[in-house]
């Protein structure tokens, strides 16, 4: 009897979205949940074929990651013409045969759906799904143009035929389209996507990689937080995470708890500004910087937080679904959310996480007073995290309910 198998295919190389690990990172949950179901899951690359833990470590190369705020290799060449310059080499770098269209051990497998990230140009999902004759699924945490445009990139004429021609005629195609939050749903029916074609998919978490109790002493040892109140975030340094709020914050905090210590862990565009504004405020010796870390490394620097923090700039047109915070919720930390998009519809105010007005400084610096003045609390909140994630937002979960909804709309 032939093993059951899912194909997770990521429409780029296997050195792609540096910077933005998180979609490796989904990748890599939706394989490992497939292989718990199924017994077994392959993921795609243009380039590559891998399992769920060696995407873990993508995307491969260099770790340096691009500061966008500086000028680049054509400083005379207009922002709007490097992005259609982009765009073709996007296009172009799609081979004519992917990896996991050739032999290998997954073709010995039975094949019971085909997995896609939704990318601005698409993958073979959709020929490989009909050719097999499996239902096809691609996953989106935003339209590539329409999510683009809202952080300031520019495709007038192209970017419009763009949606309707290639991102909309893509996902009309597809069995099912899984995407991140309502607001996207809303966006992918505007687009024509039928809406019984659509689920609200979150991003989820591996409850084996985050876990409650994980013995992190050499870390703790080796970053001096022992004996410390630590206040944490990981993630990608861009502006719309207005971590500087979260530095302003910290300094009234620290002025009133000196045992605190703020870690954040990644890397980004906006690093090297918060660093200056942490020397400005003169909180260098409690404000850590790690670095990037591999994702295999996250869950440990996630195991020495007290407190756990997801930060934004503010909450008009969020339309994330910040992994981050069911990470920190399955370790079983108590986490600080910004009130905005799904995450209020999502959990519930002071039973699972805390929330504070995104951008505002003085209700973040209100929520963590809380959190370090009331430790009972702390850890309840901690273990409440804990057991809502573990029994209905992980990977596995969402899985499954991505064949219940392909099974509802079959009959």
């Amino acid at each position: 009897m032939q093993k059951k198998t899912v194909y997770v295919l990521m429409p780029r190389n296997s050195r792609a979205w540096r910077g933005a690990e998180a979609l490796w990172v989904t990748a890599a949950g939706w394989a490992g949940a497939a292989e718990q179901h199924y017994g077994s899951s392959w993921i795609g690359t243009s380039d590559t074929v891998a399992k769920a833990e060696d995407v873990l470590h993508y995307p491969l190369g260099s770790t340096t990651v691009v500061n966008t705020d500086k000028k680049g290799k054509y400083p005379w060449l207009p922002m709007v013409f490097k992005t259609l310059l982009k765009d073709i080499l996007l296009k172009r770098s799609q081979p004519k045969e992917w990896a996991i269209e050739k032999d290998g051990p997954w073709k010995d497998e039975t094949v019971k759906m085909v997995w896609e990230q939704h990318d601005l140009f698409p993958g073979p999902g959709y020929k490989i799904a009909k050719k097999l004759k499996v239902p096809f699924v691609l996953y989106v945490h935003g339209p590539a143009v329409w999510e683009a445009s809202k952080w300031g990139v520019k495709r007038p004429v192209w970017g419009n035929w763009l949606e309707k021609n290639i991102e909309a005629a893509s996902l009309k195609r597809a069995d099912l389209v899984a995407c991140v939050t309502e607001e996207v749903r809303q966006k992918l029916i505007d687009m024509g996507v039928q809406e019984h074609k659509t689920l609200v998919s979150p991003m989820s978490v591996d409850n084996k990689l985050f876990y409650p109790g994980k013995d992190v002493q050499h870390l703790k040892k080796e970053l001096k937080i022992e004996h410390k109140t630590v206040i944490g975030w990981t993630g990608s340094f861009r502006s719309f995470h207005g971590l500087d709020t979260v530095v302003k914050a910290f300094l009234k905090i620290h002025k009133n708890h000196p045992d605190t210590v703020l870690i954040l862990v990644g890397d980004g565009s906006e690093k090297e500004h918060i660093e200056r504004l942490v020397h400005k405020m003169e909180l260098q010796h409690v404000v850590l910087f790690p670095g990037r870390k591999p994702f295999a490394e996250i869950p440990d620097y996630v195991a020495c937080f007290d407190i756990a923090l997801v930060s934004a700039k503010t909450a008009e047109g969020f339309h994330y679904s910040p992994i981050k915070l069911r990470e920190y919720m399955a370790a079983g930390k108590a986490a600080i959310a910004p009130l905005a998009g799904d995450l209020p519809l999502q959990f519930t105010e002071g039973e699972q996480v805390l929330f504070y007005e995104a951008g505002n400084e003085e209700h973040l610096e209100s929520r963590l007073q809380l959190l370090i003045n009331d430790v009972p609390f702390r850890n309840a909140l901690g273990r409440n995290a804990n057991e809502f994630v573990t029994s209905s937002s992980t990977w596995l979960h969402e899985l499954k309910k991505v064949i219940a909804k392909l099974e509802a709309n079959t009959l």
